[in-house]
């Protein structure tokens, strides 16, 4: 083979600088030439007649190239040399009559070709991972049942899903590219749309909410949760289409009217037992006043009457009497104070003013140090309120009967949409059974009951500093 065709071997081929050189049989050179000499610091012919064994002779993969084409062997290869990757091609020379003479060799630089082939590589490998991800996204979005479209910018809709041609019951051979996103809104879900949620988008380039899409053949309205947001290119930002995800909530709609109905109706027979309540309250109040009251009243007249004329008569049986009198004042003012238990409480003001006079009633003549606060108080029905009251005023009657307590509190406020009611005393605590402190009586179950008609619950507990702590909770009208 002759130089010049060496020469030329690569001519115009996308590769870097190269070397082309020969040795004899012994591995001496006897060419070195080309553009990639100077790359690596050698000048032309510069080897000539040295061995490429010494030269090469720290160099594994050369003395090997060379060693197996001096053999009679062909030899590719590629090798890293002074930070450059370098392409070596190996061709044993013969003569006429088949005896080894030599060998060629062209060292091609292809560092530049292999940082292209791996940018390539790794550039194919990131849209074969893309396109893998898209059909992991197709498929998600294919089988998922809520309503998940794209729109231009201009509202021309692009995609609908499968689930949400099947929410809506539009028809498979359907083009929605012939529809706009005012066809698939009932009036006043296109009355959102263009007031709240398209502004929204612009502004935040995102809205979540409620709206109601429409049956395509019966313009029926569909309750769904929204998810509404801007599709942006990833190289300039700019937006370039509308994506919404929005999921049939037909059951939970219903459900939260049901419940609210419940709501109502509690609300309602709450109101009527608490009227009836009171109603029997009223009716044993008068028909206290008018015959124990009155009759206990006439007696003490009568017994002091009586006492009038055993000071003359019969002085020995005073004490007797005056022990009877004292019974029968002692009747008289128990009957008063249920008399005025049984009266309605004030609650016009709110439960707060009224538990406040309660704690002073309860209290009235003991050193107890007292407080209300109600500061946090909500706004509740007044059937919600006399309840509230009645459970409270319970438990600071059992603070006073049993506790014998030094302080007692009382908290109103609002919790998870209701009222809570919390009377602390730093008494002798509930013990281990509640009821045990109070035998004979159904006050604690009966502050129980009370709030469970009442859709609420009450709580009786030791507090970790001693005492013992009523939590009553009673729900809104939400």
């Amino acid at each position: 083979m002759a130089e010049g065709d060496w020469l030329a071997i690569d001519d115009g081929a996308d590769v870097g600088p190269q070397v082309i050189f020969g040795m004899d049989a012994e591995g001496r050179c006897t060419l070195s030439v080309g553009p990639g000499l100077m790359a690596i610091g050698l000048g032309h012919n510069e080897l000539l007649g040295q061995s490429f064994f010494d030269v090469y002779r720290d160099d594994p993969l050369a003395t090997e190239a060379i060693s197996r084409a001096l053999a009679g062997e062909r030899f590719h290869g590629e090798r890293e040399f002074q930070g450059r990757r370098l392409a070596l091609h190996f061709e044993p020379l013969v003569d006429e009559t088949g005896r080894l003479t030599g060998a060629v060799g062209v060292a091609t630089d292809v560092t530049e070709q292999r940082a292209r082939e791996t940018a390539a590589a790794a550039d194919r490998r990131r849209v074969e991972d893309l396109a893998s991800d898209l059909s992991r996204f197709k498929a998600l979005v294919d089988a998922s049942p809520d309503f998940i479209a794209i729109a231009s910018l201009d509202g021309t809709v692009e995609y609908l899903n499968p689930g949400g041609r099947t929410l809506i019951g539009m028809p498979a051979d359907t083009d929605v590219r012939r529809t706009t996103i005012a066809d698939y809104l009932t009036p006043e879900g296109l009355v959102a749309s263009v007031e709240v949620e398209q502004p929204a988008v612009v502004r935040d380039g995102h809205w979540e909410g409620q709206t109601t899409l429409k049956r395509w053949q019966s313009d029926a309205a569909i309750p769904v949760v929204v998810a509404s947001f801007l599709m942006r290119d990833i190289s300039t930002g700019e937006p370039f289409a509308l994506a919404t995800v929005q999921r049939d909530i037909t059951e939970r709609v219903a459900a939260e009217a049901a419940l609210r109905d419940l709501v109502e109706q509690r609300s309602a027979l709450l109101t009527r037992l608490v009227d009836a309540q009171d109603a029997e309250r009223a009716r044993i109040a008068a028909d206290v006043h008018d015959d124990p009251v009155q009759a206990c009243a006439a007696v003490d007249l009568r017994l002091g009457l009586l006492r009038r004329r055993l000071r003359e008569h019969a002085p020995d049986l005073l004490p007797e009497l005056d022990g009877l009198q004292e019974s029968v004042r002692g009747a008289t003012d128990r009957l008063r104070a249920l008399l005025f238990d049984l009266e309605p409480p004030d609650l016009h003001e709110g439960v707060t003013p009224a538990l406040a006079r309660a704690v002073e009633e309860v209290f009235e003549g003991t050193d107890v140090i007292r407080s209300v606060d109600g500061t946090g108080e909500p706004e509740m029905p007044e059937s919600t309120r006399a309840v509230a009251y009645r459970i409270a005023k319970e438990a600071l009657v059992n603070a006073f009967k049993h506790a014998r307590a030094q302080h007692v509190s009382v908290l109103v406020s609002g919790v998870d949409d209701g009222l809570q009611v919390l009377v602390d005393d730093d008494g002798v605590g509930p013990g281990d059974g509640v009821e045990s402190s109070l035998p004979g009586h159904r006050g604690v179950s009966g502050m129980r009951d009370r709030a469970t008609l009442a859709g609420g619950r009450c709580s009786v507990e030791e507090r970790p500093e001693g005492g013992t702590r009523v939590s009553l909770w009673l729900p809104g009208t939400h």
